[in-house]
């Protein structure tokens, strides 16, 4: 998962440098909850209001979360794939400035066993009008070779709570293949909170001023 944390310790204090228009989205890349490589299928079939994926909300038809032993992920070893058995989506509500823009960015792929086909996604932000992707699906889309686009978006908040929504058009098993969701505001504030066994562990002693930073390879949507 793309993500910046800055950690900064002064005389026995932690404290966190964010500016005003900081998202906080969890899970970006699907990694916590539940574990899709455990299956010998390897994908978990997810049903609307199963909590298997941290952080996100599952809707209409459900979804499938996708393991490495099924398909090659964007970033990690999960995906997911839009539609379980029919359309469905995933999403997920955060705290957000009225009037700051606020860039979506997504990776894209196809479910391959569905043949080449155009797989469509709704992206929502609460308040502003829905936005329609399609990613083609190729004979060249494998397990192996996905062939991962990134995508972006602008929205702007009209809330302090903001609801970011990914939904399939896609009414079979065959949907399209998300991941590596981050949000930036318009001042570039870092946005997508990692994992929780990524957390930097910083030891504050007395007069000791540490900052700690974990970085990840940024993908710029083209």
């Amino acid at each position: 998962m793309k993500a910046l944390v800055t950690i900064l310790a002064m005389t026995g204090a932690l404290a966190l440098a964010a500016p005003a228009s900081a998202v906080t989205l969890i899970n970006g890349s699907f990694e916590l909850g539940g574990n899709a490589n455990a299956r010998a299928q390897g994908y978990l079939e997810l049903s609307p209001g199963d909590l298997s994926i941290t952080g996100w909300t599952i809707g209409g038809a459900g979804v499938d979360l996708v393991g490495s032993n099924y398909w090659d992920a964007s970033d990690g070893i999960q995906s997911v794939d839009l539609s379980r058995r029919g359309a469905g989506s995933i999403s997920q509500s955060f705290a957000t400035v009225v009037g700051v823009t606020y860039l979506v960015t997504f990776d894209l792929s196809g479910n391959p066993f569905g043949g080449v086909d155009d797989k469509i996604t709704v992206i929502t932000f609460s308040g502003n009008d829905p936005v329609e992707q399609v990613y083609s699906v190729t004979a060249a889309n494998s397990p192996t070779n996905m062939q991962w686009e990134t995508y972006g978006f602008s929205f702007t908040a009209s809330d302090v709570t903001s609801t970011l929504s990914f939904t399939s058009q896609e009414g079979n098993r065959f949907g399209p293949a998300l991941d590596n969701v981050a949000i930036t505001g318009d001042d570039g504030a870092g946005a997508t909170v990692p994992e929780p066994s990524t957390w930097a562990m910083l030891v504050i002693g007395f007069g000791l001023v540490g900052v700690a930073r974990r970085r990840r390879t940024a993908v710029v949507a083209s």
